[in-house]
């Protein structure tokens, strides 16, 4: 029906400025009277209503503007009386074959929002006086600029429909039974298909911090993967509301995510994931246009983030655990496998993105040694240790299975993944204190790669790339990090 409305209202206004057209010919006494429009951005004219007594006229359908004569009137803003033969040649008037019947060309610009956009010849062969004319032009001009501003308005008023009942569809398709992460991603799909030039991202809280964990692509200015979350920004201050919270950003102020941002300009909405109103994840869209956020645009994001929320809720057991993490702090593995392959799907050119996975290289030593209790505060000490947001790198720790570790990491230095495992390396280097007080001994192996989409098709192929790594590196009595 949308679609049937904008042909119906498309035909009327066509047919409007026919009957336009015709009503000045006719009432100047005029020969013939034709409607261009001004394309600049094809260097066309394109016509569209025409009317004349003439019997050899023929009109094209589109000229480039340096092929016809009013290419020199394109910008005017007055009307332009003009003398066949002085002013314009006859040669020029290539709409009529045979002879030229008329010597005198009145040219009248119709300008919309301080531009030139449409222009409206009368051509006659009696010399027209602009006066006795001109209550005529001023009554065709503002003839089409009234139907003009309807035709716009009634396009508008349809495309507004039509993003309600798309915006409708797209809530119909939440359903409980998703997994969490589908839910997440659905919500960002459908703020993309209302805002297709902005950019979103999720954040999630990974045992002591929060991070960047999902980002979609298309946008120049995408967040970088795994940037901590600090507490001067608009997605804290979202937090720690508890509510969508809506900023503009004035000399790079207040930043998004993180003072590690190398440019925050335009406007983000921030909206809470709430869980039993727990904040369990945050979704983030930005654009550098703050005009994009009138308050349709700010009511359609909030509330398909609740209605993700609302359906995660309705999936789970207990609301009030870490949805995203499992019991030692680590993000679960459907939300570590969606990164990879967003990231891969980001391709980014100016930064490099690791994939690995880690482990204790003396587990078989931990697991004799302790029981099942203390091993399971040595994993979740572990994942605080390697946490790379720990050790000022952007990044996430994820779960994989007992005792290995899953991690990405993203900066834009090629070295920056040797100089954070070394980090780890050298912090318990001579032993590692527990958080009951207790220190250990231990060391860590690990397998990685670089995200490369020429490479990895998908996460599953990145996975076992990084497992192929992690098994070298173990059966290795000299290499610790493995590199894929």
């Amino acid at each position: 029906m949308g679609s049937e409305r904008h042909d119906k209202a498309l035909r009327e206004f066509k047919h409007i400025l026919q009957d336009l057209v015709f009503l000045i010919r006719t009432s100047t006494g005029a020969d013939t009277t034709y409607l261009v429009w001004v394309n600049k951005q094809r260097q066309q004219f394109v016509w569209e209503a025409d009317s004349t007594v003439a019997p050899n006229v023929m009109f094209a359908d589109r000229i480039q503007f340096d092929q016809f004569y009013l290419d020199e009137y394109k910008d005017i803003e007055n009307p332009v009386i003009l003398k066949i033969g002085a002013d314009v040649s006859k040669e020029e008037l290539r709409h009529y074959f045979d002879f030229i019947p008329v010597k005198q060309s009145i040219v009248i610009p119709f300008i919309n929002k301080g531009e030139t956009v449409a222009l409206t010849v009368i051509e006659t062969e009696k010399p027209l006086e602009m006066e006795v004319i001109l209550e005529s032009i001023l009554a065709y001009n503002n003839a089409i600029s009234n139907v003009l501003n309807t035709y716009l308005e009634l396009v508008d008023l349809d495309e507004v429909q039509k993003e309600w009942e798309s915006y409708e569809e797209s809530l119909q398709k939440f359903d409980f039974k998703m997994h969490k992460i589908e839910l997440v991603q659905m919500a960002m799909k459908g703020i993309k298909d209302i805002l297709p030039g902005s950019g979103v991202s999720f954040m999630a809280k990974g045992l002591d911090t929060w991070n960047t964990t999902l980002t979609s692509s298309g946008f120049n200015a995408s967040l970088p993967f795994g940037l901590k979350l600090d507490e001067k920004s608009v997605s804290y201050q979202a937090l720690e509301k508890g509510d969508s919270l809506f900023a503009m950003h004035f000399n790079q102020t207040p930043k998004r995510v993180s003072s590690a941002e190398s440019m925050t300009e335009g406007a983000s909405l921030a909206v809470p994931i709430l869980i039993n109103s727990s904040r369990q994840g945050l979704v983030l869209v930005h654009d550098n246009d703050p005009l994009v956020f009138n308050e349709a645009v700010k009511h359609k994001v909030s509330n398909l983030v609740r209605i993700a929320a609302l359906n995660i809720q309705s999936g789970l057991r207990n609301g009030d655990q870490d949805i995203f993490t499992n019991e030692y702090g680590a993000f679960i593995p459907d939300l570590w496998e969606k990164a990879v392959e967003n990231e891969l799907a980001l391709n980014r050119s100016d930064i490099h993105t690791w994939f690995g996975l880690i482990t204790p290289g003396n587990l078989s030593e931990l697991r004799t040694k302790f029981r099942l209790e203390e091993l399971q505060m040595i994993q979740k000490d572990i994942v605080s240790l390697i946490n790379p947001s720990a050790h000022d790198t952007n990044g996430i720790i994820g779960f994989h299975s007992d005792y290995i570790y899953a991690y990405i990491i993203q900066h834009k230095e090629q070295d920056a993944i040797e100089r954070w495992l070394n980090q780890i390396d050298a912090y318990v280097a001579n032993g590692f204190e527990l958080s009951d007080g207790n220190q250990i001994s231990i060391s860590f192996k690990t397998g990685y790669t670089e995200l490369n989409p020429a490479t990895y098709s998908d996460s599953h192929s990145v996975l076992t790339a990084a497992k192929s790594g992690l098994n070298e590196a173990v059966k290795s009595d000299a290499d610790k990090h493995i590199l894929v």
